[in-house]
């Protein structure tokens, strides 16, 4: 258990003040305690995000935030409390550090475009929405490549190894954001069948 004081002043009169000092225990397994060592400049990931390799780097960011049980704040299951709320502070406070823990996690460029963002839900949704889209050519890529690769001189390991990486890429191109019109010619059907 975590102890997090914080200041509430609050006026009782025009000419007079009164401090009071609240106590917050925070479990922590609950997705608003943040861990002494949970600081803004922490990185989430080895390489940051440039905008190449969407699905590696969003895999690694998910596990990063999984881990510190904080993967809620991108998903929006904790969505922003009243600001009257006694919660509203906490849930802030992890707020910005799920957006700081993104933003080193993330190329100059790529970070200047989302650095104004209110939320790190609104961070997640622009880079599913950016970055997740299947991308056919890329798709058709990895398809000839894993019908091309043969073992050769390769060991058993090293084929199964070149073989699951190919696998792995394809199945996160499988997991992208797809559209959710209402089509009516069919395009979108023949677009999942492909997949």
């Amino acid at each position: 258990m975590a102890t997090n004081f914080t200041d509430d002043s609050s006026n009782v009169s025009a000419a007079h003040t009164v401090s009071e000092r609240t106590i917050m225990l925070i479990d922590s397994s609950h997705p608003y305690y943040l861990h002494p060592s949970d600081s803004p400049g922490m990185v989430l990931v080895n390489s940051p995000f440039d905008g190449k390799g969407y699905g590696g780097w969003r895999r690694g960011i998910v596990i990063a935030l999984s881990s510190k049980n904080k993967l809620s704040f991108i998903e929006g299951t904790y969505s922003v409390p009243h600001a009257s709320s006694t919660n509203f502070k906490q849930w802030n406070r992890c707020n910005d550090i799920v957006i700081s823990w993104l933003l080193n996690s993330l190329s100059k460029d790529i970070a200047e475009s989302v650095l104004y963002s209110k939320t790190a839900n609104d961070i997640w949704r622009e880079f599913e929405v950016r970055f997740g889209q299947c991308n056919g050519a890329q798709l058709y890529q990895l398809q000839k490549e894993l019908s091309d690769l043969v073992q050769g001189t390769s060991d058993v390991a090293g084929y199964y190894t070149k073989v699951k990486r190919i696998w792995d890429k394809l199945d996160t191109l499988n997991t992208c954001v797809h559209c959710t019109c209402e089509c009516n010619y069919g395009g979108k059907s023949r677009t999942f069948k492909s997949l």
